[in-house]
């Protein structure tokens, strides 16, 4: 017979780690951005939001409804300072965004949104998360 055996028997429960990236930024809502005028004379409507509450870098992605639409500019900064109503995207180094790019934006950045093109194009644009399973952040619409 066996006598003074003991067993030992260790569980090792996986704890929920908190200290993973954290890519779903706090919540965000562009305004609409347009382009009116006409001639030389055109008013720019810009619209600027944080991105916040993320520990690491995120690839957002721009969705058009009207997938030909090729106004909508874009530019990443660390103010929420946006260019004056009579002055262009293009002026101030923004950057052209087609159906389907992607942007890359690190925390505390902001996203700033403008339109510039020809006149009457108009899409419905969706932002999503591509680095959180595509989650949309928010909509809006661009026109010229």
């Amino acid at each position: 017979m066996l006598q003074g055996l003991a067993h030992t028997i260790c569980v090792n429960a996986k704890k929920a780690s908190g200290g993973g990236a954290d890519n779903t930024p706090a919540a965000v809502n562009w305004s609409n951005v347009s382009q009116t005028g006409s001639g030389k004379s055109f008013t720019y409507v810009y619209s600027a939001q944080q991105i916040t509450a993320i520990s690491t870098s995120i690839i957002l992605q721009v969705v058009f409804s009207n997938t030909a639409f090729s106004a909508l500019r874009y530019k990443i900064q660390s103010t929420s300072t946006v260019p004056a109503s009579n002055s262009s995207p293009g002026a101030n180094s923004y950057i052209s965004a087609s159906h389907n790019a992607t942007i890359t934006v690190s925390n505390n950045e902001y996203l700033v949104f403008g339109s510039q093109g020809s006149g009457g194009q108009s899409t419905t644009v969706t932002v999503n998360n591509t680095s959180d399973s595509n989650a949309t952040l928010d909509t809006f619409t661009a026109s010229t």
